[in-house]
């Protein structure tokens, strides 16, 4: 922090005015006047403060010496130190054995006031620096561990901890209100006791790692966290969002392996799983599998199965039927009540799903071939967007 701004002069000259009814004067480290109740004053040298800057400490002026001295009216002048340097000089205009009374307080107000700007300025740049390197981490390749383990020392961060990868991605982009929204999201989760770096991606998504302090069972949100973040943007209507949470890792190494898996999942989630909101990687690993997989001749096969299975079932009848027999693991009786048809009509389903695709949903490798072909396809057509 170099000195006084011109704005924060003017702030403690309009608040400490309010208080003692004096006019109020700030001058920088030169004795040159930057903030005063008289605004003709602001820009010439005050020649007291040269002084009380000579003597470090305080000059009073009467009218005598007044006369004597340019750019200066009867008044006292004390210094304003921070971290053991002058940076400038408080003065206050009036008789000095009325107004010196006041200097002391006033003297005290704009060091706290230096105090507290230099502690908000120290707490945005150590928000910068940790934002800075979280979006070092996920941009990085392995090359790159050592100078990011040196920027995790300058930031005080611990990396050799489990952390977590969370990606928090606006379902709808509405160009002009997408930066605002995620600067309010980043506000909202900053300071969460177990978010421990967070930043602004691009214009859709928020990137932060969680300390993975409990471990997590599948289907059950991590530590106290992902439920508790959906519920609270929810309830401020900061919605739609997607969340992606990646797997658990351990290091640099690992940090940028987690935000990789919560990528894996946030894209597959949304090929496979558009209906939800929230995809974990550690459970979904045959999505991710699938739709990370490189295109070659047995991936083109099994799209152009699902597109043929799309073309005969204009209706969507049979994928409906499909997706709820997978979903409930063959299991006929809840499949039948949870589609309200007969189980007559389910093996009816069943069979024209077979004689249209040539695989039976009810022989298992057909089944998650049929699912596989779903994903793939479903990949296909994200990419595409």
């Amino acid at each position: 922090m170099k000195g006084i701004t011109k704005q924060l002069a003017q702030d403690i000259v309009r608040r400490t005015m309010g208080v003692i009814g004096y006019n109020v004067n700030v001058m920088d480290e030169h004795g040159r006047i930057i903030g005063s109740g008289d605004k003709m004053r602001i820009g010439k040298a005050h020649e007291g403060a040269l002084l009380a800057i000579k003597r470090r400490g305080r000059f009073e002026i009467d009218e005598a010496s007044a006369a004597r001295l340019q750019g200066v009216l009867p008044g006292t002048n004390l210094v304003i130190e921070f971290q053991d340097e002058v940076v400038g000089v408080i003065g206050i205009t009036g008789d000095p054995k009325e107004v010196t009374k006041y200097g002391e307080l006033v003297k005290m107000t704009a060091e706290m006031y230096l105090e507290q700007m230099y502690l908000l300025e120290q707490a945005q740049w150590d928000k910068r620096m940790r934002a800075d390197f979280l979006l070092s981490v996920i941009s990085a390749e392995e090359k790159d561990t050592p100078s990011l383990r040196a920027q995790a020392q300058r930031i005080g961060f611990n990396a050799d901890v489990l952390h977590t990868a969370c990606i928090i991605e606006l379902a709808e982009v509405k160009l002009g209100d997408s930066l605002d929204t995620l600067k309010r999201v980043a506000d909202l989760l900053e300071g969460r006791s177990a978010i421990n770096l967070i930043a602004i991606r691009n214009s859709q998504q928020v990137v932060l790692f969680k300390e993975q302090r409990d471990l997590r069972t599948p289907n059950r949100d991590i530590y106290e966290g992902i439920s508790q973040i959906r519920e609270w943007l929810n309830a401020r209507q900061v919605i739609p969002m997607r969340i992606a949470v990646g797997m658990p890792f351990v290091g640099i190494e690992g940090m940028m392996a987690s935000f990789q898996s919560a990528q894996d999942a946030l894209f597959a989630g949304r090929a496979t799983r558009p209906e939800d909101n929230v995809y974990y990687a550690v459970d979904m690993p045959l999505e991710v599998l699938t739709v990370k997989l490189k295109r070659n001749w047995m991936t083109d096969a099994l799209i152009g199965l699902w597109e043929h299975f799309i073309d005969e079932d204009r209706s969507g009848e049979l994928r409906q039927t499909f997706e709820v027999y997978y979903a409930n693991s063959g299991e006929v009786n809840r499949i039948a009540a949870s589609l309200a048809i007969h189980r007559n009509t389910l093996r009816y389903r069943l069979q024209r799903i077979a004689e249209l695709t040539g695989k039976d949903p009810r022989n298992y490798t057909d089944l998650y071939i049929l699912m596989h072909a779903r994903w793939l396809y479903a990949a296909k057509e994200l990419n595409m967007e």
